[in-house]
C-alpha cells in the first residue's frame, strides 16, 4: 500500500513533465501558491492526483 502512494508522488521535474510545463513557469506557479503543492526542506513534491484534479479545475469557457 505504501508503494502505491508513493506512485501518486511527483518531483518537481515529473511534474513539469506531466503538465507540460517548463521549469520557470511552474515555480511562478508554486511561489503564488496557484498549484498544490507540498514543500519538503527545498524540494517541492506534487501528487499526481491533485494535479489531474487542478487541470481540470482551470477549464475556460470560450464564447462562439
Amino acid at each position: 500500500m505504501a508503494e502505491e502512494k508513493n506512485l501518486d508522488l511527483l518531483s518537481f521535474k515529473q511534474a513539469c513533465e506531466y503538465l507540460g510545463f517548463s521549469r520557470t513557469f511552474m515555480y511562478k506557479l508554486c511561489r503564488e501558491k496557484k498549484i498544490p503543492h507540498v514543500k519538503l526542506g527545498r524540494r517541492l513534491i506534487f501528487r499526481k492526483s491533485d494535479l489531474f484534479s487542478w487541470l481540470g479545475n482551470q477549464v475556460c469557457e470560450v464564447e462562439a
